[in-house]
């Protein structure tokens, strides 16, 4: 092997990024860093085009799943899933109530009875998702404790 030889790899591995053990995953960062410009995006658009606060219902989501990550491989955990289902869920019923309430005003006519039912389906969706997504937090917490007090 050559000098050359020898300083081409040497500078190939400081190109290598390691993170910090028990360090929020890439995915997940990327997730907070969308939703995270989702959700001022869709506030902020919301009064001028119609549906885009359901883009800040999506940051939310985003946000949400990224915070429920795994600290190993794979950081996408079971907590993740179900965060990202009701999530989805969520979306879904704000969508159709938020569809129903324009077409009942638009028409002049009274809304559909089932709008309440898509309201009281969003809430629990919402209390689901912000419930799984604590419930990932304090659990990776634990884990994390529970691993450096055995290492001490």
């Amino acid at each position: 092997m050559t000098a050359e030889n020898t300083a081409a790899r040497d500078t190939s591995r400081a190109a290598v990024v390691q993170d910090k053990p028990g360090a929020m995953p890439l995915g997940a960062r990327r997730l907070v860093m969308i939703g995270g410009l989702c959700v001022p995006v869709g506030l902020v658009a919301g009064p001028y085009l119609l549906g885009a606060q359901l883009l800040a219902v999506a940051g939310v989501i985003m946000v949400a799943a990224a915070v429920s990550y795994r600290v190993q491989a794979p950081w996408f955990s079971r907590l993740s899933w179900v965060v990202v289902g009701a999530g989805a869920l969520w979306l879904g019923g704000t969508a159709a109530y938020w569809g129903a309430i324009i077409a009942a005003a638009a028409s002049s006519a009274e809304g559909p009875t089932f709008i309440p039912l898509l309201f009281t389906a969003g809430t629990v969706s919402f209390v689901i998702m912000a419930g799984a997504a604590v419930s990932a937090v304090v659990l990776r917490m634990v884990r994390s404790r529970r691993n450096t007090v055995s290492m001490v």
